[in-house]
């Protein structure tokens, strides 16, 4: 791999004082984390200062404002509380060790919703598991116990896998194949070390899950999706082969137990407790929850994004080319061009700002450069800044996309460099833009520019990585999950995107994402919706 292109050494600004005032999340709780420095918060009746790895849990609905040091920073983070009970209704102050900076800053990551299903709740085992209920008179109510870990590395990652998503709809020949083994071996493998053959594993670990949901005041039906079974009949009759009980019965006993028991606390709050109390017994905090493989869904943007891989490493890929990222690596994915990013198992990747523009770029112009570590605080704060109103007064969004140009020698990207057939692939990207509905052909489209229409398939493909039906096809499924996030119909986002009916979208949407859009909708975006967090 060639040496990575390093920015020129240049002063690293220092980080600018910050504040937010009475962002009073309207339906989440929040965590204020301070990754380093002090912060001051106030609420009404309350004054806390926090400092360096100490947290302050805000019940929703409670106004506050916080007020950062110069040279500091502090994360919000709303922990995917939106879909279940939240129990902890004051404010409540936690210190985390060090060794949960970056378990702390992948949940402020999830937060902002760029990844695929970026807030959906899975660590919830892990946490449960190190999780000590918040009260004694709750301590008989122990969770349902998980299976049996396998050791063997590849079993033990599949299974770690399927604990942190307990919905994951992947078969067993391709997690075989993500561990790079046989299907064989790896049954084989969960057989002789958990007792239990793979699909049994599999399914005592949804229901274990389930069991934490139904603990929660979940209903059986939202529980039974949210752990990956099919049908309620399914969800039902796995439930009671587990436990001896149908969910339902299960739901209704956990609830109406002794007078004094009110529902179990989210995952996260049980955690929160537990390190407020002193953590686990010995006073030991324990390990955080490790941070799971992730990706963003194939995007075509109409703005140009600016990426960190804040840690481990990242594949890029953009238009048709392949692009390996390393820790410090910022990367710059053109507008108008589909691009797609996969990070590995404990990598943390971050997106630092956008900038308006909705032409193509040739892929050589997915800039990817080196920032030295001592900028990594500096980064972070932009990142926060940009994307929350947790920002300094007077903050210039645009400013890190900028300098970054400026760094890289690359005052602007051009639209499309090459005369009159590349300013016809600039023409077309705007054009699909403002009418998705278009049926236009690339042939329809050559005649109204004037244009050859060969060339013109060649430089929309050298322009954008793709032929112009699949960049359409991919445009539009962009655009179908904007839609279905904002609220729209799947019959109305049908129309809007030019499909004859919502089953043609819906075909055509499921292919893409391995998902329909109502399942999309359920599970594929969820991210906060609290106004301190920008989208």
């Amino acid at each position: 791999m060639a040496a990575r292109p390093r920015l020129p050494s240049v002063p690293i600004p220092e980080v600018p004082a910050a504040r937010a005032t009475s962002p009073g999340n309207a339906r989440e709780p929040a965590l204020l984390w301070m990754h380093t420095g002090t912060a001051r918060v106030r609420t009404a009746t309350e004054r806390h200062r926090l400092t360096r790895g100490q947290g302050l849990w805000v019940p929703a609905g409670l106004p506050y404002e916080i007020e950062v040091e110069p040279g500091s920073l502090a994360l919000p983070i709303f922990p995917a509380a939106r879909s279940r009970s939240t129990v902890i209704n004051r404010p409540l102050r936690v210190d985390f060790p060090d060794n949960w900076s970056d378990w702390l800053t992948h949940q402020f990551a999830r937060s902002l919703g760029y990844l695929r299903g970026a807030a959906d709740d899975s660590g919830l085992l892990d946490l449960l598991a190190r999780a000590r209920p918040a009260d004694a008179a709750r301590e008989h109510r122990s969770p349902l116990p998980t299976p049996p870990l396998p050791v063997s590395p590849e079993a033990l990652t599949v299974a770690r896998t399927l604990l942190q998503n307990p919905s994951h709809g992947t078969g067993v020949d391709e997690l075989a194949r993500s561990v790079s083994i046989g299907v064989r071996t790896l049954q084989q493998q969960f057989l002789k070390e958990t007792g239990l053959p793979f699909a049994r594993w599999r399914t005592a670990a949804r229901v274990a899950a389930a069991a934490s949901y139904l603990d929660l005041g979940h209903g059986v039906g939202w529980t039974g999706r949210q752990v990956g079974f099919a049908t309620p009949a399914g969800f039902t009759k796995a439930f009671r082969a587990h436990t001896g009980v149908t969910p339902r019965a299960y739901g209704q006993g956990r609830r109406t137990g002794p007078p004094a028991n009110r529902p179990l606390p989210s995952a996260l709050e049980a955690q929160l407790d537990a390190h407020a109390h002193g953590g686990a017994e010995g006073g030991e905090t324990g390990e955080p929850p490790s941070i799971p493989a992730s990706r963003t869904w194939n995007r075509i943007s109409d703005f140009h994004v600016l990426v960190w891989v804040h840690r481990g490493t990242a594949r890029l890929v953009v238009g048709g080319r392949r692009h390996r990222l390393r820790q410090g690596d910022v990367a710059w994915l053109p507008a108008g061009v589909r691009n797609s990013i996969t990070l590995p198992r404990d990598a943390l990747l971050l997106p630092l700002g956008s900038r308006p523009g909705s032409s193509a770029a040739p892929p050589e112009h997915a800039l990817v450069q080196g920032f030295p570590p001592r900028a990594e605080g500096f980064l972070l704060h932009t990142a926060v800044a940009n994307y929350s109103f947790l920002r300094p007064e007077g903050h210039d969004p645009n400013a890190v996309t900028r300098r970054f140009l400026e760094l890289s020698s690359t005052p602007d990207l051009p639209a499309a460099a090459g005369g009159t057939v590349a300013s016809a692939v600039t023409r077309i990207v705007e054009g699909f833009r403002r009418d998705p509905a278009s049926r236009r052909t690339l042939v329809q489209w050559a005649t109204e520019l004037d244009v050859d229409a060969r060339t013109l398939g060649r430089d929309f493909l050298d322009a954008t990585g793709q032929t112009y039906a699949q960049w359409r096809t991919q445009l539009r499924m962009t655009l179908a999950r904007q839609y279905l996030e904002e609220g729209m119909t799947v019959g109305r986002a049908a129309r809007t995107l030019g499909y004859a009916d919502a089953s043609a979208l819906t075909r055509v949407f499921t292919r893409a994402h391995g998902m329909s859009p109502r399942e999309y909708r359920r599970t594929g975006w969820q991210h906060t919706e609290e106004e301190l967090i920008l989208r």
